[in-house]
């Protein structure tokens, strides 16, 4: 991989986190706020559920947004281990050795 080549991949790998783990979850908190009641009786519609505490909506919505973003920034990083594995078996190099015996002044 050429140095142009690795620093756009680069600058376009930091756009797309920055859409996906600072824009989009930030258009999502604004949205929950600006629907909640809608949500709320969405909620009671279905589950037969209804919040009591104004807060209980503020706790769905802290774990619907960390879920999205722990799955928006695992994928990359899963992502780039396979590929570096798929690209190390391509071309035939060996992964690293594990010792085999007590290493002394470790």
């Amino acid at each position: 991989m050429t140095w142009t080549k690795a620093t756009l991949m680069g600058l376009t790998i930091t756009f797309l986190l920055m859409i996906f783990l600072g824009f989009i979850p930030s258009f999502l908190r604004y949205w929950w706020a600006a629907n909640s009641d809608a949500i709320a009786s969405f909620i009671d519609k279905f589950t037969g559920i209804t919040f009591n505490d104004q807060y209980t909506l503020v706790r769905i919505h802290d774990m619907v947004s960390m879920g999205y973003q722990t799955f928006a920034f695992a994928v990359p990083v899963v992502l780039t281990y396979y590929i570096g594995e798929k690209r190390r078996r391509r071309m035939g190099q060996r992964g690293a050795e594990s010792p085999k015996e007590y290493l002394p002044g470790k």
